[in-house]
């Protein structure tokens, strides 16, 4: 530990011991940090933080219901002060299950659902009018920016992954660049993946930025030295920790959450269902809405229970919503392009094949 910031920690320390002596709890993370060494400086502030926060907290006064209700009368239209809905350009989403500032959303869904392709899309989407935080505990920033051009500009992942672009789709490449600078958004790809830096993070950016949106790819990635050998106890902390943060801040906070491999051994059509979040039945309960991702073609089914060819569709499953009913939602999957789209759009859309652009690339006009 930095000795400057030990000698913060015992000064603070003393000074909680005086005027705190009720707070045990405070003073026994104050003792922790001091004794552990090998923690880094950037934890330790961040700890420091969110110690500093907690203090804040016990002296805010109650609001009286009367005052709560003045508010919500003034903003009855637009879901409150606390609750501003966000746009996330898919339709079906946006009509039926409005998304709202201050809600901790979770999107669940086993490996090869497309997790990471459906918060990327909504990223972008939504970064388009206000201001998105993105942060990736799995994909490097340099893989998250190729994930985003690619749905952006239609072109394939692998193309740029290959750098194989002829002159077409460069010009294309540099058009996609230009829309790219009109998103307010923030890519974090930080290498700890602890709490309490993900925290100042948030606060960063709500802070200076304006952030009304932060992603993050995804829960299990995140550690808490509060419970680090019990996992489930650490996982109950940390979705709780992130439902803190959408209040706190005011944020609307999406995170993607693995499901456990029962729904492989299940037998039946394999749709997740609640007991499937993985480690952690606290994120069920935390969580306001709780989405699940299920591609029935991925398990074999070919056509739904309507007789509706799967090729393609994603179900997104409305599992848990705190402000309205269940739903099952549909959009179409686009691997190739890293595109979502909705089911209509997809029925009227038609794609040029790499060869042809190929051609018409060296077609002289």
């Amino acid at each position: 530990m930095n000795v400057e910031i030990g000698n913060y920690c015992h000064f603070f320390l003393q000074v909680t011991h005086i005027y705190l002596n009720m707070h045990n709890s405070i003073q026994h993370r104050l003792r922790k940090l001091i004794e552990d060494q090998n923690k880094d400086d950037q934890h330790i502030l961040a700890e420091l933080n969110s110690i500093v926060r907690d203090l804040e907290l016990r002296e805010k006064s109650l609001v009286p219901a009367k005052n709560a209700l003045d508010v919500f009368s003034a903003h009855v239209n637009d879901f409150g002060v606390s609750g501003q809905k966000i746009a996330t350009g898919i339709e079906d989403l946006d009509l039926r299950v409005p998304l709202v500032q201050g809600e901790y959303v979770v999107i669940g869904g086993r490996p090869a659902m497309g997790k990471t392709h459906l918060l990327i899309n909504l990223a972008l989407n939504i970064s388009a009018n206000v201001p998105v935080l993105y942060c990736s505990f799995d994909l490097s920033e340099g893989l998250l920016i190729k994930r985003m051009v690619s749905a952006l500009s239609g072109l394939s992942l692998n193309q740029l992954m290959q750098g194989s672009l002829n002159r077409l789709e460069m010009q294309l490449f540099e058009s996609v660049k230009l829309e790219f600078e009109k998103r307010n958004l923030w890519i974090s790809d930080q290498p700890t993946k602890s709490l309490q830096v993900l925290r100042e993070r948030c606060k960063k950016h709500v802070e200076e930025d304006g952030v009304k949106v932060v992603f993050i790819d995804y829960i299990q990635l995140i550690s808490s030295d509060r419970y680090r050998h019990n996992r489930e106890m650490e996982m109950s902390y940390v979705s709780r920790e992130l439902k803190a943060i959408a209040r706190e801040y005011n944020v609307l906070l999406i995170a993607s959450s693995q499901l456990s491999r029962m729904v492989e051994t299940r037998g039946g059509d394999k749709r997740p269902i609640l007991s499937d979040l993985r480690e952690s039945g606290s994120i069920e309960q935390d969580a306001d809405k709780v989405f699940f991702l299920y591609r029935p073609e991925y398990y074999g089914f070919q056509l739904d229970e309507d007789g509706n060819v799967t090729d393609g569709i994603t179900e997104l499953i409305l599992a848990k919503n705190r402000s309205g009913s269940l739903e099952r939602l549909h959009y179409a999957r686009d691997a190739h392009y890293s595109r979502i789209v909705s089911i209509s759009e997809h029925l009227e859309r038609f794609s040029i094949d790499r060869e042809r652009l190929n051609e018409l690339g060296d077609t002289p006009f």
